[in-house]
């Protein structure tokens, strides 16, 4: 006998709902829409599911795996989402059920099944999907991707087209214009990240082939004359932008203040912000009076310098040569694990020289909280109440792991924890329902030292990038061992002390 209550939990566990828009009976249309937040703040992004087998992948009715009600003809990847062609198979009950119901606008949406291989989350917590087993495809009732809709039916043996839109004509073109943006801002998204290594894919792959054969050999003339940039220096070369882009989405995932402050990428060696010191004011008058002057705030000049960040990993020439070892893979993790807990201690207690300013740095004068005699409760609800409206929305909590286990044990007066886990994410905590990020560079509660940072980050911190790493082969100064030397530039400070408050005990 079919178990549901098993079913129920093999899908809360692991097999992963979602919907989206479709067609027909043959129905044509998308089982997965790319690049689109859906109810379940989750993203898919294309190629997240690699060659998928419409023989293999199941058409059902409402998730029901004792209903299928068709089968699927094809499927295949365009730059908008996973296009699916399926026949609804009108001579069983639930398959002329779901006809009547899709010809009558009841139902129209489309809901994808699948197994979660590979996923990270962005810096504004949602969660991107980049790699699925597709197991199924549903005609449901609610999509969990609101713009997911079937568009027109084909009576397979007719040949009659009905066309849904026109008893929607309102709905096609709010369709029309949501596809016509996305397309707007990917076109926007590749002309500001378009480089000539990434624009074109043969170049790509010979660059790429290029970069392991220096890695392994040292062989850097055909390097020299794939990479079409300049801005390496000299003796060295710029890191395969497929690779750099790995460390850098890696590093930012990692990277509790990435994930936190604003993000700038320069070509050059500083970035020059424009700080407000003070607010612009206005107030009420009348038609016929006189305008008074308003207060309005000086602007200053602050520059951000970025700094040199290396690392030298090392192998030996024997490993190196090993046909299965990933030279590439192997560099990018060393580089990842390195770079992460350096830029982390910067971005909390550097000293800006030679490193980005920390947000701990005695120069930003930013407000203190002091414990003084009142509870760690209190304390919390003051650095809350202290902070300007404006930055409460977007505001966050960082701390260390020993400060948030002191604050898990601190209850309400109606007697229930002040700290709670989110429904969405095993190692997502509130605290009053505001989120907070564990750093284990923060202090620790001691007497004297700021372990609690509360505010807007966003707004408080930028993190400046210089585009590229670059990297040097050095198989001479310790021999047996192959090093690469790679510097990454960046850079920190606090550019809005008001958006930060911190807890000193």
């Amino acid at each position: 006998m079919f178990n549901y209550g098993s079913y129920v939990q093999m899908i809360s566990q692991k097999f992963i709902i979602k919907s989206i828009a479709d067609n027909n009976i043959t129905i044509t249309g998308y089982a997965s829409v790319y690049n689109v937040v859906d109810q379940q703040n989750d993203i898919i992004i294309k190629g997240t599911f690699l060659s998928p087998d419409n023989q293999t992948v199941k058409f059902l009715w409402q998730h029901d795996i004792i209903q299928p009600i068709g089968a699927i003809k094809s499927l295949h990847e365009d730059n908008y989402g996973l296009q699916i062609e399926a026949v609804i198979n009108g001579n069983i009950r639930s398959g002329r059920e779901a006809i009547e119901l899709v010809k009558q606008g009841a139902v129209d949406g489309l809901s994808i099944g699948f197994n979660l291989q590979s996923a990270y989350y962005n810096h504004l917590g949602q969660r991107v999907i980049e790699k699925a087993e597709l197991l199924e495809v549903s005609i449901v009732t609610f999509p969990a991707n609101t713009h997911a809709k079937i568009y027109n039916i084909v009576n397979v043996n007719q040949q009659e087209h009905m066309n849904i839109e026109a008893t929607n004509s309102e709905n096609t073109e709010q369709i029309t214009k949501q596809i016509k943006m996305l397309e707007d801002k990917i076109n926007n998204i590749q002309t500001v990240l378009a480089r000539p290594e990434l624009g074109n894919d043969n170049n790509n792959i010979e660059y790429k082939a290029a970069f392991g054969d220096y890695l392994r050999k040292g062989n850097m003339n055909s390097l020299i004359q794939k990479s079409l940039s300049s801005a390496a220096g000299e003796g060295d070369v710029l890191l395969v932008p497929t690779l750099y882009s790995k460390i850098v989405g890696e590093i930012k995932a990692r990277s509790p203040m990435r994930q936190l402050a604003s993000i700038e990428t320069i070509s050059t060696n500083a970035l020059d912000v424009v700080i407000e010191d003070g607010k612009f004011t206005s107030g009420w008058i009348g038609d016929a009076e006189r305008r008074e002057d308003t207060e309005t705030p000086k602007l200053k000049q602050k520059r951000i310098l970025v700094h040199e960040l290396y690392a030298q990993p090392k192998a030996t020439q024997a490993l190196i040569d090993d046909s299965a070892i990933q030279i590439e893979d192997w560099l990018v993790k060393c580089l990842i694990n390195s770079f992460i807990k350096i830029e982390n201690a910067a971005f909390i207690n550097g000293s800006g020289e030679k490193q980005p300013k920390g947000i701990l740095h005695d120069d930003h004068k930013i407000k203190n909280i002091d414990v003084g005699d009142i509870k760690l409760q209190d304390l919390l609800l003051n650095l809350i109440n202290d902070l300007d409206e404006e930055y409460l929305t977007n505001a966050s909590f960082l701390m260390n792991r020993t400060t948030l286990s002191a604050i898990q044990q601190l209850k309400d007066e109606t007697g229930r924890f002040i700290w709670q886990q989110t429904f969405t994410e095993s190692l997502s905590h509130t605290i009053f329902g505001i989120p907070v990020v564990c750093c284990a560079e923060m202090p620790s509660i001691e007497v004297g030292k700021c372990a609690i940072a509360f505010g807007d980050f966003d707004s408080a911190y930028k993190i400046v990038d210089r585009s590229g790493v670059n990297i040097m082969r050095d198989q001479y100064t310790e021999k047996p061992f192959v090093k690469f030397y790679t510097v990454k530039r960046v850079g920190g400070d606090v550019v809005n002390p008001e958006a930060l408050r911190f807890a000193k005990f």
